[in-house]
C-alpha cells in the first residue's frame, strides 16, 4: 500500500521571518490557472497529525478526467478540463439529477465500484452519472495523495460552475459522493461553491446542537462521505477535511475506523449531519484483521517498493471498501433496509437494541 516509505523523505520549508515581537508565518500559495488557488494555511499543519505539506502536482500531472454517463448511454463519453465540444456532445441533460462519483488513495478497486454504483444508480433513475479519474495525484506516495486532493477538489468545483453557468444547472442537483480522500475531495468542491461560508479554526467536534457561528445554508445539494480517510484528516479544523458546511447534508459511512496503527484507515470522528456506524463502524464482518492481512500480504511477496498487490490489498481494505458496498446496496434493495439508532456510543447501541447480533 505504500503509504510510508516515501512519504518520510519528502520535506515542506516552513518560512519564518524574525520580527521584534516574534515571527511572522508566510502562508504558500499555490495557483492553478483559472480552477484557483490553495493555501497551506496553520489549519493545515499540526506537528503531530500533518506535520508536513509538500507543494501538490501540477494539474497536467495528476491529470483529471471525468466520464458522463446516463441511461442512453452507459459507457460514457471522457473529457479533461473544459472540452465544450465532448461536453455538449455526452447525453447530460440540465433537467436531470447529478452525481459525481470520487475515488479515493491509489484507486485499487475504483473500477470496481465506479461500474457497480453507476449502473445502480442509473437502475434507480436517469441521472447524469459523472464519475472522477484522478490517477496521476493518486497513485503516490499517500502524504502526496492527500495533498493532490485540494487540487482535484478545484477542479470539480470549476466543473459545477461552468455547468451552472453555461447550462444554467441548479447546484441544488448535484450530489457528491466520494469514497476514502474522495470523501475530502468532496468537501474541498463543496466549500468552494457559491453560499457556502468556511469557518476556520473552530473546534473540529461539530454538533448539530452547537453548530458553527454565522453558518450559511450551502448551495451544493449533498454529499455522501464513503468511510473519510483518517490520516493527516482527523481531528484538523474543517478547512482540512470534510464538514457539515460542505453541502446542505452531508451523510457518512464509517466502516474501518480503528487507530491508523492497527491500519484502520477511515475516520471515527463524525464529520456529517449524519454519521452511520454499522458494526460499530470497525471491522466488517467476513473482513480479516487488517494487521493480519498485511502479514500475510508479505508472506506472499510484498514488495517494499510497489507495495501490495491489488489482490492482497483487498484484504487489507476490506473494511475500508464495505462503506461504498453498503451505499450501493442502499440504493438497489427496496425490500431490505436498515435500520439506525440514534446512540452517544456502540455501548449505548448494544443497551437499546440487545436483539440485534453481529459476526
Amino acid at each position: 500500500m505504500n503509504w510510508f516509505p516515501s512519504t518520510l523523505l519528502k520535506l515542506c520549508l516552513i518560512v519564518l521571518i524574525p520580527k521584534s515581537i516574534g515571527f511572522v508565518f508566510i502562508v504558500p500559495r499555490y495557483c492553478f490557472d483559472e480552477i484557483g488557488c490553495i493555501e497551506v494555511t496553520q489549519d493545515f499543519i499540526e506537528p503531530l497529525k500533518r506535520p508536513i505539506n509538500p507543494a501538490p502536482f501540477s494539474r497536467d500531472k495528476i491529470g483529471v478526467s471525468y466520464t458522463v454517463r446516463s441511461r442512453d448511454d452507459r459507457l460514457g463519453q471522457t473529457f479533461m478540463g473544459i472540452d465544450v465540444p465532448i461536453i455538449r456532445s455526452t447525453t447530460f441533460r440540465a433537467t436531470k439529477q447529478t452525481k459525481i462519483l470520487i475515488n479515493g488513495y491509489l484507486d485499487l478497486d475504483g473500477d470496481t465500484w465506479y461500474s457497480d454504483m453507476v449502473n445502480a444508480l442509473l437502475d434507480l433513475d436517469d441521472f447524469n452519472v459523472i464519475t472522477v479519474n484522478w490517477e496521476g495525484g493518486s497513485r503516490t506516495d499517500y502524504l502526496q495523495a492527500a495533498v493532490n486532493a485540494r487540487v482535484v477538489g478545484l477542479e470539480i468545483a470549476y466543473l459545477m460552475e461552468w455547468l451552472k453557468d453555461t447550462l444554467s444547472y441548479s447546484a441544488s442537483n448535484f450530489h457528491l459522493i466520494g469514497h476514502s480522500l474522495g470523501a475530502h475531495i468532496a468537501g474541498y468542491a463543496g466549500e468552494r461553491t457559491p453560499d457556502v461560508q468556511r469557518i476556520s479554526g473552530l473546534d473540529p467536534e461539530y454538533t448539530l446542537v452547537q453548530g458553527y457561528a454565522g453558518e450559511r445554508t450551502p448551495d451544493l445539494q449533498r454529499i455522501s462521505g464513503l468511510d473519510p480517510a483518517e490520516p493527516l484528516f482527523k481531528g484538523l479544523p474543517p478547512s482540512v477535511r470534510l464538514d457539515p458546511t460542505d453541502a446542505n447534508f452531508v451523510d457518512v459511512i464509517h466502516t474501518d475506523s480503528d487507530s491508523i496503527y492497527l491500519l484502520g484507515l477511515g475516520m471515527e470522528q463524525a464529520v456529517g449531519h449524519v454519521d452511520f456506524y454499522p458494526n460499530n463502524g470497525r471491522r466488517q464482518p467476513g473482513c480479516l484483521n487488517p494487521l493480519e492481512a498485511f502479514f500475510e500480504g508479505v508472506g506472499q511477496g510484498f514488495d517494499y517498493i510497489k507495495g501490495l498487490s491489488p489482490d492482497q490489498s483487498s484484504f487489507v481494505t476490506c473494511s475500508h471498501s464495505r462503506s461504498h458496498r453498503l451505499f450501493i446496496d442502499s440504493i438497489v434493495s427496496s425490500t431490505c433496509t436498515y435500520d439506525a439508532y440514534n446512540c452517544l456510543s456502540y455501548e449505548e447501541f448494544l443497551q437499546v437494541s440487545p436483539h440485534y447480533f453481529f459476526a
